[in-house]
């Protein structure tokens, strides 16, 4: 659930970084947060309420409160705390807590930011930025993998990171099979099955979801973006297009344009 969430994250500032001491019994309640705040308890205990819910912040847990929620904290151990605190755009009405294997780590990662924010460089505000996705990220590696693949998904992943990879050359379902040392057939019908769709379609369908990225950035005329797809010429890529989408790329690239 937080990769779901925090994969829409954008940071666009580091505000603060701080390590902070905060006595026992002290509380304190936040409406509507104005923007994001990563907290790690590495002494005592402070445990958040939100509701109905309630979260507990030590080194073995950190909680990561995102702008627009609503809490009410409570240290009921005394001790340090390290507070990150970060612009986006993105909201979420709840915590995000995240229990650690290794809390340490992420502290000292924390620690590490806040001595290169004292170390004023020109590029700090850049490094700062970077610094805090690499936290978030340890953040959700370390969680445990909920949706691990199936036997079926394990059979067929080597065809779908040849098409991934070749989704501007035309592909067959042979030489799909044969990544996987399937027979065709059996191929073709496991693919089918754990997909949803057929291999060729699956193709397709990843021809056309890059065709749209092309064509919402401005790299490229619209005959480059045909070449660069695999498509003999504009015409089939625009006739293709058309068919899938149901207005031409033209006119798909104009709307991007617009946004």
């Amino acid at each position: 659930m937080n990769a779901e969430i925090l994969s829409e994250l954008v940071i666009t500032k580091v505000r603060s970084v701080s390590t902070m001491y905060s006595p026992e019994n002290k509380r304190a309640k936040r409406t509507d947060r104005s923007r994001w705040a990563m907290i790690i308890k590495y002494e005592g205990e402070t445990v958040y309420t939100s509701c109905g819910s309630r979260f507990l912040s030590d080194l073995n847990h950190l909680v990561l409160l995102p702008k627009g929620c609503s809490y009410e904290w409570q240290c009921t151990k005394a001790g340090y705390f390290c507070s990150v605190e970060f612009d986006s755009d993105l909201t979420y009405t709840h915590p995000l807590v995240f229990s650690l294997k290794n809390g340490k780590r992420i502290l000292n990662m924390i620690k590490e930011l806040e001595y290169k924010r004292n170390i004023k460089k020109p590029t700090t505000e850049l490094e700062s930025i970077k610094d805090v996705y690499s936290i978030i990220l340890t953040l959700i590696q370390s969680e445990p993998e909920r949706y691990l693949p199936t036997e079926k998904q394990k059979k067929i992943a080597p065809a779908i990171e040849y098409i991934s990879q070749n989704y501007n050359k035309s592909i067959t379902n042979d030489e799909l099979a044969e990544r996987t040392g399937l027979s065709t057939v059996y191929f073709r019908k496991l693919f089918t099955e754990t997909v949803g769709i057929s291999p060729i379609a699956y193709a397709h369908e990843l021809r056309i979801q890059k065709a749209k990225e092309m064509l919402r950035s401005d790299h490229g005329s619209l005959s480059d973006i045909a070449h660069s797809l695999g498509y003999a010429s504009l015409f089939d890529f625009s006739r293709d297009f058309k068919k899938h989408c149901g207005i031409p790329p033209s006119k798909y690239q104009e709307g991007a344009e617009n946004i």
